[in-house]
């Protein structure tokens, strides 16, 4: 089967290359903005295109999805400097999705975030959630994965919480740290979204995956200062504001680091948990593992 990857060199997009390579026979397209981030082991050269091509512009995405049968969209924008990734997002979505449409590709797999559409969703979240309705008026059959924070090394968000507990003895956090999220690990991950090639749905599925446990924030970041044995003072303030929040992330992370988390934070508010058992009835196989084992 020939796969397009979109967005192959972000953190997902680059795992779930190297996953397909590995463990499967699949003729894979990497399509990226930023080609120069991907790289491929010599002895799968033969099966991999690798690709530049910007989502925003028709005729580029459209001639990179040549005789492809199923692709993958991994596509957020939020390390733009003007904050306007939502718009940006929106515009991208459209314009894969008329590519997508004209070359008859009868399945998209996209990776979204976990939130309830009947709360009052942050933008991040709000955006990830038009994507995919978006996608779903060019596609047949769009397989949307909600998920929380990925964790493995090159995941952002967990970048961002390894950098604060290892480099600060005292992390300030807002209210909104005692907010319930649920994890997953990217090898868990990565399961989910090969499952997904073949398995059998009567239209578009959104799809709700999480690891194991249901946490706060506040504990998955006594977790992780666990399993680093680092001893931490911890100080929770009612009001934080975001940009006071996001000067702090400007002290530990990198600049793209710091954008995007800054994207993230409001999130944080939005509960982010598995509210049904949609995941195992269409992959029961698959039993997501504690997070702990992800943390190296």
């Amino acid at each position: 089967m020939k796969i397009a990857i979109i967005g192959a060199s972000g953190f997902v997009g680059i795992n779930l290359t190297r996953y397909l390579l590995l463990n499967t026979d699949h003729q894979i397209s990497a399509i990226s903005i930023n080609p120069h981030d991907i790289h491929i082991d010599e002895k799968y050269k033969d099966r991999v295109k690798i690709i530049k091509a910007n989502v925003l512009n028709y005729d580029e995405i459209e001639n990179a999805l040549y005789d492809i049968d199923i692709a993958y969209y991994f596509i957020h924008m939020m390390a733009s400097d003007k904050n306007d990734f939502y718009d940006k997002e929106t515009r991208a979505a459209k314009t894969t999705g008329r590519a997508l449409k004209s070359k008859n590709i009868r399945r998209l797999i996209y990776m979204s975030g976990l939130g309830n559409d009947d709360e009052k969703l942050s933008k991040h979240l709000l955006s990830r959630h038009n994507t995919g309705n978006i996608l779903r008026k060019y596609v047949k059959e769009v397989i949307e994965f909600r998920a929380s924070m990925i964790i493995g090394k090159g995941s952002i968000s967990f970048e961002i919480v390894k950098n604060l507990v290892e480099k600060s003895p005292i992390i300030t956090l807002p209210k909104w740290s005692k907010t319930k999220t649920q994890p997953i690990g990217i090898t868990d991950a990565l399961l989910y979204l090969e499952n997904s090639i073949d398995v059998e749905i009567d239209s578009h599925e959104i799809i709700e995956i999480g690891g194991s446990e249901t946490m706060s924030y506040l504990e998955f970041v006594k977790k992780y200062a666990k399993f680093k044995n680092k001893k931490m003072i911890i100080f929770r303030i009612p009001i934080l504001p975001e940009k006071i929040a996001g000067l702090f992330l400007n002290l530990f992370t990198s600049k793209e680091q710091t954008n995007v988390g800054r994207c993230m934070l409001s999130s944080f508010k939005n509960e982010m948990i598995v509210t049904n058992n949609r995941a195992l009835e269409l992959f029961p196989d698959i039993h997501p593992k504690k997070i702990e084992e992800f943390f190296l």
